[in-house]
């Protein structure tokens, strides 16, 4: 009995240290079903397994066997395969078996950046249209990333290879969407973009932390990262920031019916309608903000159905007219338009809103033109003055945001990293609205990301970027402006190599970040994957860009590269705007301009004495702006001193 005791023993701590040795075999989420792999590049696969064990590897008819490391990692490579399919890929240990089915071999994209990058398609300039033709195109997969952070880089990240139609395609990042539908169409093979993207987010954050260590501004935030109390101290945050969201839930306007028009609302403040809280003095405020506005109708429209629009509001809204509930919507970037039914107006009317913001501005925003109400044939605007009161706020919790943007890489660690070696072809970015309040160090920190993630990979792979469009209000006279300076910084970094820029300067909108036109924003991202990654030597790729400036007698004649057939003014009248001129003073001034020859703008400026320096769209709006070389491309804004 003892024996057979003994041994029963010994068979139970056998099984135990056999299961601390085995590992169950397994790939990161990104190698799923639906995948799409790079074309005609060494294909990388990895995952793990038990220490030691055998993996074997098949994929169209390749397979190649790999052992596991002492950890349970395993690395294996395919050789360059044409693009194609659907395939399956086999992924076979010991003991266990995987299998991810409908794969395609095409061309790779990462998409990456802040909100512009994240905006889904949804969302964008005729959406509806869009999606219903997102069903010719199941060639396109995207792999939306799920937004996570970590203070310690990660090797797996959460998300779904999801195949194109009607039914998934409004959930894709735009700008991903057309810039991929514009390369299949002209290379038709299957394109796969993996959008990694989070609103309203810093460059630094995008950043891995062996970049950041060069920036010692950041070493405080660094130390803390790396300290062994990170985790303790971001729980602590965790539950009061839970404490926060719980006041969200339970904040009194529900309970006390604001929303109702016998409600006195004679103590609410003034609020401008559109317009983010952040812009608005409500500076760093998250929580529940309501807001309201009154107005008055004639006899003929009272009791009638009509449509509220209140374009988009950040971050999710409960809407009332007249005590009515009519609407609700989660979600920053989604449309407001709610059907008024009818008998809920009157003489006087009273709309009141709830809005939650959990982080970043907060509020209605977008064009004036875009919230009003229609009720028959009368369009009644509501932009202007509101009233509101705030009834949850982050300023009553004591803690720290622990946000994408509160400690530096967050985003690379967990959003990021996980990627690193994945054959792809390159990059698009859209980002820097974030920085424009640091504009300057951008001129730093862009390069070294980009330079960054090239070594991670160990390739020097294309990298193409939206410059920042025209927003916010012009301005009469000429005006610094951190935009432009981001967009200067933006520009300064094509000194790299293989890099593109995507200008941008004519389809933005002065009352929205989030511009709708993402067709021609991925157009022209394409522009430069086709010419410089594709072969189509004949795409014109790149905005004209000042190539040199001098005075020629009293007139100033600017050079410009990039163009194609010739310069052009988009005028009726032929008048060329924006450009303007600075003397010793450091002051600029309007200057008249004008096309002289294929690719030459002349300057006249007699009121500027001794000119030093020239600008062109140099503002957050520059909304006159209007060169364009042949193919239609804007010319780059820029400020340049004259030889």
């Amino acid at each position: 009995m003892k024996k057979a005791f003994s041994f029963l023993i010994l068979v139970f701590l056998c099984g135990m240290f056999s299961a601390r040795l085995s590992a169950e075999l397994s790939m990161p989420h990104i190698f799923a079903d639906h995948m799409v792999l790079q074309r005609n590049e060494a294909i990388n696969l990895w995952g793990s397994a038990s220490p030691k064990e055998k993996v074997t590897v098949e994929l169209n008819g390749q397979k190649t066997s790999v052992r596991a490391d002492a950890s349970g990692k395993w690395y294996a490579t395919l050789r360059p395969m044409e693009a194609g399919g659907p395939y399956t890929l086999i992924v076979k240990g010991e003991k266990e078996r995987l299998a991810f089915d409908d794969v395609l071999l095409g061309e790779v994209w990462i998409c990456s950046g802040q909100s512009n990058m994240e905006f889904r398609l949804h969302a964008a300039m005729n959406a509806e249209k869009e999606i219903a033709d997102a069903e010719n195109y199941s060639f396109l997969r995207s792999f939306n990333v799920k937004q996570e952070m970590s203070h310690r880089p990660l090797s797996d990240l959460q998300g779904e290879w999801r195949v194109c139609d009607s039914g998934s395609a409004g959930d894709f990042s735009a700008v991903g969407y057309f810039f991929a539908r514009e390369l299949y169409r002209k290379l038709g093979v299957p394109i796969g973009f993996i959008n990694t993207s989070w609103g309203g987010t810093d460059i630094e954050s995008w950043m891995s932390m062996d970049a950041i260590d060069k920036f010692p501004k950041y070493k405080r935030l660094q130390d803390r990262m790396r300290s062994s109390q990170f985790e303790e101290y971001v729980r602590r945050s965790d539950e009061n920031r839970a404490k926060f969201v719980e006041s969200m839930k339970a904040e009194p306007g529900i309970s006390e019916k604001w929303y109702l028009p016998s409600y006195s609302k004679d103590d609410w403040k003034e609020v401008s309608v559109p317009g983010l809280w952040s812009e608005e003095g409500l500076v760093s405020l998250d929580g529940v903000v309501w807001q309201t506005c009154r107005f008055t109708l004639s006899e003929n429209y009272i009791g009638k159905e009509a449509v509220l629009s209140l374009h988009v509001i950040d971050d999710d809204d409960i809407t009332w007219i007249n005590g009515q509930k009519i609407g609700e919507t989660v979600g920053y970037d989604v449309r407001r338009l709610y059907s008024v039914p009818a008998g809920v107006l009157k003489e006087s009317n009273e709309i009141t809103l709830k809005i939650s913001d959990y982080r970043g501005g907060g509020g209605l925003y977008g064009p004036a033109n875009e919230i009003y109400l229609k009720v028959g044939d009368k369009t009644i605007p509501l932009s202007g003055k509101w009233k509101y009161k705030i009834s949850a706020s982050n300023s009553d919790f004591d803690f720290v945001e622990y946000g994408p943007n509160a400690y530096p890489s967050l985003l690379y660690n967990a959003m990021v990293n996980p990627l690193v070696g994945l054959s792809m072809r390159g990059v698009i970015w859209y980002q820097g609205e974030n920085n424009t309040n640091r504009a300057k160090e951008y001129y730093h920190l862009f390069p070294a990301m980009i330079n960054d993630w090239r070594k991670k990979w160990g390739k020097d792979f294309p990298f193409y970027w939206v410059q920042l469009a025209n927003y916010m209000d012009a301005v009469e006279v000429p005006s610094e402006s951190l935009w432009a300076q981001v967009r200067e910084a933006q520009t300064q970094t094509l000194s790299l190599s293989h890099t593109g820029q995507a200008v941008i300067i004519d389809i933005g909108e002065a009352k929205d970040i989030h511009p709708k036109n993402k067709q021609e924003v991925g157009r022209r991202l394409a522009l430069h994957a086709l010419h410089n990654d594709y072969g189509f030597s004949d795409v014109v790729c790149e905005s004209p860009m000042p190539k040199t400036v001098r005075r020629v007698q009293d007139k100033i004649a600017v050079q410009f590269d990039n163009v194609a057939d010739g310069l052009i003014v988009k005028n009726k009248y032929g008048y060329l705007m924006s450009f303007a001129v600075a003397g010793n003073d450091g002051v600029y001034k309007w200057v008249q301009a004008k096309v002289a020859g294929k690719d030459r703008v002349v300057l006249s400026c007699p009121d500027v004495i001794d000119p030093v320096s020239v600008r062109y769209a140099w503002g957050d709006n520059p909304d006159d702006a209007n060169l364009y070389n042949s193919v239609g491309l804007p010319a780059t804004p820029f400020e340049i001193k004259i030889e």
